[in-house]
């Protein structure tokens, strides 16, 4: 057959093919072009890339600490962060912060996770599953599930979730890990152990931090070090950054105090008051919100000497200095993350563990008697290692602006935390959400961005509880105003203190208050600072709130 008679010949099947498309089979007749010798098969697309995660915690940081929400310490990292992303203006955590990480890493309540009471189980609590004070095996591991999904995943700060080389980091899914064993230093090896030093686990190996140790640096650098020393597998990462600052003692290093020397000797109260005027011009609170009054019995700052004026500033200075060294730190993550091409790729949020601190603990036993013998509390060297201070519950108050009651409360200063997210394929930038949401929706939250999902009932042979959270991604995307659905509240407890909020509303019980303890109603909407009780006004509203709360106690098996 000559050329001239097969072009002839492709040429009659082609029109016949393509003229008798209608009936027939249509695959023989598609693959008759397809034997053309100058076509070749397409290549197969490359499977999307799954996102990095890291999640950056601040430890006991008010909800005005960050230039972006408020405040006068320069943190223009986060603050870039806060405005190129999705801030997250309802979202909570648990009072304190081993409930809040227990919810982290369970995705759900505290009281089922294993961390229902601070630190141990009191009498009444003994022997129950959700009061260990730990994370249980009732529950699968964040990091575990991930990292069975393929991630690499890292920890470097604050664990608080038990204190054994079986309930560390590396026994619930980290593959690598430093923490820190107590959470309550910052500068070099000292902390109020009984041995003096301040432990960590670095892997499962127990070390003792160095003198020239500074935890905001160290855990910075760490987290940079895991990351590129697997970076050639080519997996994606979970990373937790979980920063130990601005948590008490408040210490910094003395060039970075500096920066701050004579910014806050007009005070705490003119503080409080620029903060909230730049809430206000920042749009973030009503321009009609008055903040929270200071606590029953706290001084006014005229009514100090000038002697306590000056330790005042000076511990402000500090704390001023330990958030703006997180900043910084951060900052370099940051950078790392740009210069490997993984910056775009990694879904980073921001968080506070909880409420500003306004304990003052270096006053009280047992840990009064320990400071008078190890520290040097003089003007001079507040804010060294040797020193063991707190800023007290006035500077708290400028922190927690424009909320009221501190960490420990079911208040909005307690629990209501800055939280933000950055991650370019949302296409968000600069937006805000309005829907409520809560630390345990992050693990199906980072679930879905992995594309895994959790086991259900069983895990590794043994019984697990069902997730409670929901994922905050069809939030952040804007699909829907909240994630919630039936029933539509977050709750809380620890120590006695508790709360409600559902919608707008919010019912708080303060066990502090003895014998006149009683639940108080809030409405949000026109009273961000809770100060307007509404319990006798709106009794049918109470009731409706109260119907959560029974909710609340019976879902988490909540033991008073």
């Amino acid at each position: 057959m000559t050329m001239t008679h097969r072009f002839l010949m492709y040429a009659i099947l082609l029109i016949a093919g393509l003229l008798g498309g209608c009936s027939g089979d249509r695959s023989q007749d598609a693959a008759l072009p397809m034997a053309a010798p100058e076509q070749t098969p397409p290549t197969p697309a490359a499977p999307p890339r799954r996102p990095n995660i890291l999640y950056i915690a601040g430890d006991d940081l008010g909800f005005s600490d960050l230039g972006a929400y408020g405040s006068e310490i320069p943190t223009p990292n986060l603050d870039a962060l806060a405005n190129n992303g999705v801030r997250l203006k309802n979202f909570y955590t648990g009072p304190a912060c081993s409930p809040t990480r227990s919810m982290i890493f369970s995705g759900m309540d505290s009281h089922l996770a294993g961390v229902g009471v601070m630190g141990g189980s009191r009498p009444e609590h003994k022997g129950q599953p959700g009061y260990q004070g730990r994370l249980n095996f009732h529950v699968a591991s964040l990091a575990d599930l991930l990292k069975d999904a393929g991630y690499n995943t890292y920890i470097a700060g604050k664990w608080h979730l038990g204190w054994s080389e079986e309930t560390g980091p590396v026994a619930r899914g980290f593959r690598r890990a430093f923490v820190s064993l107590d959470g309550a230093a910052h500068l070099g090896p000292f902390s109020w152990n009984d041995d003096g030093t301040n432990r960590y686990r670095d892997g499962t190996q127990l070390v003792t931090a160095s003198h020239d140790f500074y935890s905001t640096r160290a855990y910075t650098e760490k987290m940079i070090e895991y990351i590129e020393a697997d970076r050639a597998e080519g997996k994606p990462f979970f990373a937790f950054l979980t920063y130990t600052a601005p948590h008490w003692p408040v210490q910094a290093p003395d060039e970075a105090i500096a920066r701050f020397k004579g910014k806050y000797d007009a005070g705490y109260d003119a503080l409080y008051e620029q903060r909230l005027a730049r809430q206000k011009a920042l749009g973030l609170i009503p321009a009609d919100a008055k903040g929270a009054p200071r606590a029953e019995g706290q001084p006014a700052w005229e009514e100090l000497t000038g002697e306590e004026r000056r330790i005042e500033a000076r511990k402000m200075e500090v704390y001023a200095a330990m958030v703006s060294e997180l900043d910084i730190h951060v900052g370099k993550v940051l950078d790392y993350l740009k210069s490997i091409g993984e910056f775009d790729n990694t879904f980073i949020i921001f968080t506070s563990d909880n409420g500003a601190e306004g304990g003052r603990r270096e006053t009280m036993s047992p840990l009064k008697e320990w400071v008078e013998k190890c520290c040097d509390n003089s003007l001079e060297n507040l804010g060294r290692g040797d020193s063991y201070i707190m800023y007290g519950p006035n500077w708290a108050r400028v922190s927690a602006a424009p909320f009221s009651h501190l960490k420990g409360s079911g208040y909005e200063g307690g629990v209501h935390v800055p939280a933000f997210v950055h991650y370019a394929p949302l296409g968000r930038a600069g937006t805000s959400v309005a829907g409520v949401g809560a630390v345990m929706d992050l693990l199906p939250t980072f679930l879905e961005l992995a594309g895994t999902a959790h086991p259900g009932s069983t895990y590794k042979g043994r019984p697990v509880l069902p997730v409670a959270g929901v994922s905050l991604l069809p939030m952040l995307r804007g699909e829907v105003d909240s994630p919630r659905r039936d029933p539509d509240y977050v709750g809380w407890e620890l120590g006695g203190q508790r709360g409600i909020r559902a919608g707008d509303w919010k019912i708080v019980w303060d066990s502090r208050e003895g014998d006149q303890a009683r639940w108080r109603l809030f409405n949000l909407a026109n009273d961000i600072s809770e100060q307007n009780d509404l319990a006798e006004s709106e009794p049918d509203r109470l009731a409706e709130m109260l119907v959560f709360w029974e909710d609340y106690h019976m879902r988490n098996h909540l033991i008073p």
